[in-house]
């Protein structure tokens, strides 16, 4: 009976200060670092499963194939400015400065229940005048690059490794008018989402 006290005292302490906005999210917040430091440890003695796979795992038994699955969540240096990293991050849902690796190709989100594959495009609309041209010729050779190498060979490893899915999300309007058929002829979804 000595016990009750103490255990229901921080209980009630906690309940007081939860309803006066007091210190409630620091409580919270130290239990959500120890979580995250064990779960961080954990991964570490698990190397033989990445973390995003981990993850991606459903609850039910019965599980749609979903050949991406089989990627890899990893740290991709690629330079971008820091606009094109929080927008990539915002699409994706992935932390900055990391990408989904598949068949040796890096999509910048991948969405396992959906078996979708996401690549993120922001701050384009810079190479364009306001009538949709290009400001310099070389400027175009950036989108063809983007069109033909990446587009293409993130489309291939869709169509091959059905029911995969790829979607291109762009930032910006006139990037995303331009390449908008260019990518619809190669099978990719596109959305605008400023």
């Amino acid at each position: 009976m000595g016990a009750l006290p103490i255990l229901v005292i921080p209980a009630v302490v906690e309940k007081i200060l939860l309803a006066l906005g007091i210190a409630a999210g620091a409580v919270l917040t130290d239990e959500a670092l120890r979580k995250r430091k064990k779960e961080a440890e954990d991964a570490k003695d698990a190397r033989v499963t990445p973390l995003a796979r981990a993850e991606t795992r459903s609850d039910t038994k019965e599980r749609c194939r979903c050949p991406p699955d089989k990627g890899t969540l990893m740290a991709v240096p690629h330079s971008m400015s820091p606009a094109a990293r929080d927008y990539q991050a915002r699409i994706t849902g992935f932390l900055i400065g990391m990408e989904w690796v598949f068949e040796g190709k890096d999509f910048d989100g991948f969405q396992s229940r959906l078996c979708l594959l996401q690549e993120a495009k922001a701050d384009y609309d810079q190479f364009f005048k306001a009538n949709g041209e290009f400001r310099y010729d070389f400027q175009e050779n950036i989108f063809v690059r983007m069109e033909l190498k990446q587009a293409t060979d993130q489309s291939k490893i869709v169509m091959r490794n059905p029911p995969a899915s790829l979607k291109w999300y762009f930032q910006t309007p006139l990037a995303y008018e331009y390449m908008e058929p260019k990518l619809a002829a190669l099978g990719i979804t596109t959305y605008y989402v400023p």
